[in-house]
């Protein structure tokens, strides 16, 4: 007998376990699992035979056009679990051993220092998980302000990356049936949240992470490589001066969460922006998504948005409360609201 056919046979062995799991189940549980489990074989049948959704592929964005693109449940589940892994690998805070952030002084950020500024990662933890941290004691809201326990304040909290809910809002409204097949690039992606949320919501032909701290890189490349996503996932180690053809050439949509404001000082982040403005001009039609808004970015950096942004870009004008979640309160509209769309001229 050849050792091929010894071999047991995968489809008989699948059926085996799928029966044996199912079979654990109570009724409702078995529902919900039924509903999963013909969204992944719907997903996977596509992957399988690369089928098409019906796009329009020639879409010209002058004004947002109100298109929404849905995300299934099976998606969402692979980014959580990609968020699970994350929680495992950083702290609370997200930062990288050694790093140094600086607090900007800025009005936004007026009376902000270090004993009352707590570092907590968007992307990671939402406001449940932080009012479960609370509870558990892991985290406190509050700091003492002479060391006596009824003398307190709140704390201010800061994160560096865009929370799931404005990855949903990016993909599915801002970017609805503009990336397909296009490239987008990341500028200082950080823990990858961009790119993970591209990788599942889109069918972009390629998400580039630019990166300039070698943890974070790491941390990554990792990360994409665990959950198979280096098909169309690229991070470079790099600061994003030095490869100027990213943004002059190869992108079609740029990325940019507030990334400059806390790791540089004013001229720096003045030259930067600079250079931006520069090679971003030289590709009309390019779409730059920021959060905070650009013109709020630009003044935080002590320059005049009305004078960079003239014969640079043109924003978009993005529906932030039609109806695009369920269940949005007043401080959700306040998250998506920081996502804003601009096209080069």
């Amino acid at each position: 007998m050849s050792s091929e056919s010894a071999k047991p046979d995968l489809v008989e062995v699948s059926k085996d376990k799928f029966i044996n799991l199912i079979s654990e189940l109570n009724d409702t549980q078995f529902h919900s699992f039924e509903e999963f489990v013909q969204n992944a074989l719907k997903e996977y049948h596509e992957q399988l035979h690369h089928k098409e959704h019906e796009v329009d592929e020639d879409s010209e964005m002058e004004e947002h056009d109100g298109s929404f693109q849905p995300v299934n449940d099976l998606k969402m589940l692979k980014l959580a679990r990609v968020i699970k892994e994350l929680r495992t690998r950083v702290p609370i805070s997200a930062e990288a051993p050694g790093e140094k952030t600086v607090i900007p002084k800025t009005p936004e950020f007026a009376g902000y220092n270090d004993e009352n500024t707590v570092h907590v990662d968007g992307f990671l933890f939402a406001e449940d998980d932080i009012d479960e941290m609370c509870d558990e004691g892991k985290l406190s809201r509050n700091y003492c302000l002479d060391c006596k326990s009824k003398n307190v304040s709140p704390l201010n909290f800061i994160s560096h990356s865009a929370s799931v809910l404005q990855l949903q809002f990016l993909y599915q409204v801002a970017l609805a049936d503009k990336c397909k097949d296009k490239v987008i690039v990341d500028i200082g992606s950080r823990l990858g949240a961009v790119l993970y949320a591209g990788h599942l919501f889109t069918r972009a032909r390629k998400l580039i992470g630019v990166e300039i701290n070698e943890w974070f890189t790491k941390l990554q490349k990792d990360t994409i490589k665990k959950f198979k996503m280096d098909d169309r996932i690229q991070v470079m180690c790099k600061d994003i001066k030095s490869v100027p053809e990213l943004i002059s050439k190869d992108a079609d949509i740029v990325i940019m969460n507030n990334v400059f404001q806390f790791f540089n000082d004013l001229p720096t982040q003045q030259n930067i922006w600079q250079f931006i403005r520069t090679e971003t001009k030289k590709k009309t039609g390019l779409l730059l998504v920021t959060l905070p808004s650009l013109q709020e970015q630009l003044k935080e950096a002590g320059l005049s948005s009305a004078k960079l942004m003239r014969g640079w870009v043109k924003e978009v004008k993005l529906e932030y409360d039609a109806g695009w979640f369920q269940e949005l309160n007043e401080d959700d509209l306040e998250e998506i609201k920081q996502v804003h769309l601009y096209k080069v001229l």
